[in-house]
């Protein structure tokens, strides 16, 4: 029996876990839940998995549920509630799903617990860089990526050896404006930017498929997780999303990974890994003809990518400083006070002005995010 932390468990992954709960009851357990703002939900979701820890947003929101909830779990909220989840003696497993850098100190703090992390939050691994490896070595934890391009490659990459690797390849879907021209993507409205045509995800995450800044980020993660130079990683545009991601051998062959594009496969790749057992998603149906297509990403239309691989090259702190570039843009745009060309434009000025250095502590990594974002923010006052 594994006992979640789910951190992040009003957002798409979260919810998606607790399907995959509720799928395997005998196997998985709920100990915490922890969310930001939407208390309705959360209130729900106690009622039915009746966690025993419970952390939210605000004092605010924690003293409502207090008095909503038709029983009495720990209540927290904040920061500190994340780790108090995160760290209730009776969890062994975190799902890192809390958007944004927010969610980077829980992620380190469980694995120096020695827990299993299965890690949605892709900025721990962005911002965070080797750290999260040395927390885990330090502290005896295990670390399990759910982005489904992750997973897949944790599947292919697993009983090679490392020397046999000559590059790997993830997916990206092409997002809304894949066959759209420059001039009208630069103009793209938020409605625009938001109507995904394959994932259903909440409302940054989306924004990032609409620049690519998300595939440019998994890029990121891609080489944090499993040891790649940047040379190693490349992305190919699939827009069926089913081939999720292939690995290249040095003798000419590769490897794909197929599936449903569905997260509750990697969720429960993770939770029970190294089983594999059925679940809430069917079995991929190979009966009907299909076709699949692949072409390389435009950088011109979609400069965010380039910018991810720019950031790794340069290493250090640098990808720390296009992700909270990002993601004052991104919340700027979908607030109306950018345009949605601006994303790129904001994130290239703080990736130029602001210098890297070497990565030595998650304090330095929080240093960086912080003066990205002042540079950001004072970018983006600029521009409205």
């Amino acid at each position: 029996m594994r006992h979640l932390a789910i951190l992040g468990s009003t957002g798409s992954i979260g919810t998606s876990t607790l399907d995959v709960v509720r799928a395997h009851p005998g196997q998985l357990s709920v100990v915490a839940l922890a969310a930001g703002r939407n208390r309705e939900l959360l209130k729900a979701q106690c009622e039915a998995f009746r966690p025993r820890c419970v952390s939210v947003g605000s004092q605010a929101d924690a003293a409502w549920l207090r008095t909503s909830l038709s029983y009495q779990p720990e209540l927290h909220w904040g920061d500190e509630g994340l780790l108090a989840c995160a760290l209730h003696p009776d969890t062994d497993t975190v799902v890192a799903a809390i958007v944004g850098s927010a969610g980077l100190a829980s992620t380190e703090t469980a694995l120096r617990a020695g827990h299993r992390v299965c890690v949605a939050n892709k900025e721990s691994l962005v911002v965070g860089g080797a750290l999260m490896h040395e927390a885990a070595r330090a502290g005896g934890g295990e670390l399990l990526p759910v982005d489904s391009e992750h997973a897949a490659l944790h599947q292919l990459l697993g009983g090679h050896n490392p020397d046999s690797i000559r590059e790997v390849r993830i997916t990206a879907s092409g997002g809304p404006f894949r066959d759209w021209p420059l001039a009208r993507i630069q103009a793209a409205t938020i409605e625009e930017a938001l109507n995904h045509p394959t994932w259903k995800m909440g409302p940054k995450i989306t924004i990032d498929s609409a620049t690519l800044m998300n595939k440019g980020l998994e890029v990121i993660e891609a080489s944090v997780l499993f040891g790649l130079t940047v040379d190693q990683v490349a992305v190919t545009v699939h827009p069926q999303s089913q081939v999720h991601a292939m690995v290249g051998f040095h003798d000419g062959s590769y490897q794909l990974q197929v599936c449903a594009n569905d997260m509750k496969l990697p969720i429960q790749y993770c939770l029970l890994y190294p089983d594999k057992q059925p679940g809430p998603v069917a079995p991929y149906p190979w009966d009907g003809s299909r076709t699949w297509t692949f072409e390389p990403p435009d950088l011109e239309r979609f400069p965010c990518l380039g910018l991810a691989f720019e950031a790794l090259r340069v290493g250090g702190t640098a990808p720390a400083l296009l992700n909270a570039a990002n993601e004052v843009a991104v919340a700027a745009f979908l607030q109306g006070r950018l345009g949605f060309w601006d994303i790129q434009a904001c994130n290239r000025d703080t990736l130029t002005r602001i210098p890297a250095t070497p990565l030595g502590s998650l304090g330095q990594a929080l240093d960086a995010d912080r003066a990205a974002r002042r540079h950001a923010e004072g970018w983006v006052q600029t521009r409205t």
